[in-house]
């Protein structure tokens, strides 16, 4: 008889804020079932308006004899911990556009380079107990980066950083990604654990945890989400099959959507643009139609600096630095992502629509990675919000979505990203003709009272500005049809 146990999300998502508690009232734990929505009962900020922290929750799965067992718990078995958070940002090297790594360093005058690094070292914990990561330096300042906690049936839930960027030399702020002297507390790393169960211990299969910013429009789903673009990566890198024949409630009606809900996040596309997405819903339509859309799908192995008339999906390429004098370069769908379009276009697909389907009810392991996952980022990664295209290109795995976490380095997720993130999130607002992360980063936003866009940044006017007043601006909600912004305090 042979156990095997496992982490998952085998990638999860622990979004900062700067409400700082970590009692139940102070945080809410992200998505769990894909397609869900997390609306906290008790708000995304608390009542002095500090945006409250996005925990994730990892739980351990078991196998016996490769038969699935379920959720193994502290009623079962004696579960112990180890996370290690990073961030080595202002040590890495500068972020000079996708493909390139080995750029001037950041803080290239700095000889202690272990000085610039925010390395609390890996923490443990057991059943009913709480480790802070509190030890962290950046140039002799302490900046904490969070804290993790079991529960009652031994899972594990991590809280990452608040917010908090700044600069103990009182540097200034001159770029949108390579601003020396500064440091955030974004940060991410392993997560591994210990089973001891019927009087043996076994080692989990390893998870990793990411601790971005603060996705502000969560009724919004990204064009190219991370598991659209890891999806990608895995049948590139690792053969991993995908079915041939799409359904459209799962597979079609996702991407549809996706630019229809564009329309609560911006304020500059055309009407004929959701026109056309909606006159193919439900389905099937005719070719004529669909072919409407489809046309509008930029090929994906067009070169990535060749302006192209397609309009979707309305974002920037990665490789902005060499498209942004060259007119309409939008970043494409994912190879899978336009097959599946493909054949929805040729009708080569199931027709299983009754409707908008809603997320499912049960925890799952592998719709827990896909649950985090989906509401991340995949695309424009310049340099990225979450992770960069080091993770999508280069880093091992050992599975599926599974990072090899013996081969990273806490930190390596994120050390690519802008440093402070603020001034790369203020700087992604809509660049003409174009968005960069709508779905985490509004462009133009509904309010209660008006029935016309209003800027979503209103009042922010620089990178400092982002710095000192990120935490005001508002979340995105749904409100009956509409997608209306709240809880703004600017």
């Amino acid at each position: 008889m042979a156990w095997t146990f496992k982490i998952y999300p085998s990638i999860g998502i622990a979004r900062l804020g700067n409400c700082p508690g970590d009692t139940p009232s102070d945080f809410y734990v992200g998505p769990e079932i894909p397609g869900s929505v997390i609306v906290p009962l008790i708000g995304y900020k608390d009542s002095q308006g500090r945006v409250r922290r996005q925990a994730a929750r990892f739980r351990i799965f078991g196998w016996e004899d490769g038969v699935f067992m379920g959720e193994i718990t502290s009623s079962a078995a004696n579960i112990t911990w180890t996370v290690e958070l990073a961030n080595t940002k202002a040590a890495f090297n500068q972020f000079q556009g996708i493909g390139h790594t080995n750029g001037p360093l950041r803080n290239a005058s700095v000889a202690n380079r272990s000085s610039l690094m925010i390395t609390p070292g890996p923490r443990t914990i057991g059943p009913s107990s709480r480790a802070v990561f509190d030890t962290g330096q950046f140039l002799n300042r302490p900046v904490p980066l969070g804290e993790i906690q079991t529960d009652s049936a031994g899972r594990l839930l991590l809280l990452g950083g608040f917010g908090n960027s700044g600069s103990p030399t009182n540097a200034p702020l001159t770029t949108f990604a390579n601003n020396d002297g500064w440091h955030d507390d974004v940060s991410d790393g392993p997560v591994t654990a210990t089973v001891t169960y019927a009087g043996q211990t076994y080692a989990a299969s390893g998870a990793w945890v990411i601790c971005p910013p603060t996705r502000f429009a969560p009724p919004i789903t990204h064009s190219i989400s991370l598991y659209d673009a890891l999806l990608q990566a895995m049948v590139d890198r690792y053969g991993y099959q995908v079915p041939a024949r799409p359904s459209f409630t799962n597979d079609v009606y996702p991407i549809l959507l996706s630019q229809i809900l564009t329309q609560w996040v911006s304020s500059k596309l055309p009407n004929s643009y959701y026109a056309a997405l909606r006159a193919v819903i439900p389905p099937p339509a005719t070719y004529a139609l669909r072919d409407a859309v489809f046309q509008q799908f930029r090929l994906p192995s067009t070169p990535p600096t060749e302006a192209t008339p397609h309009l979707m999906p309305a974002i920037w390429t990665d490789y902005f630095a060499g498209a942004k004098t060259g007119g309409w370069i939008n970043h494409p769908f994912t190879v899978t992502q336009y097959n599946v379009m493909q054949a929805w276009r040729d009708g080569n697909f199931i027709n299983d629509w009754v409707g908008p389907p809603s997320p499912g009810a049960n925890i799952t392991p592998d719709g827990l990675t896909r649950a985090a996952l989906e509401n991340c980022s995949g695309g424009p990664f310049f340099p990225g919000i979450e992770t960069s295209f080091l993770t999508r290109d280069q880093y091992p795995f050992v599975e599926p979505f599974r990072l090899d976490w013996t081969k990273l380095q806490a930190g390596d997720l994120t050390k690519q990203n802008a440093v402070p993130w603020q001034t790369d999130f203020n700087d992604c607002q809509f660049q003409a003709p174009l968005s960069w992360w709508p779905a985490a980063r509004p462009d133009n936003v509904f309010t209660a009272t008006s029935n016309n866009y209003v800027a979503w940044d209103r009042g922010v006017k620089s990178g400092a500005d982002m710095v000192n007043l990120w935490s005001g601006l508002g979340f995105l909600v749904q409100s009956g049809s509409a997608v209306i912004e709240i809880d703004r305090t600017i």
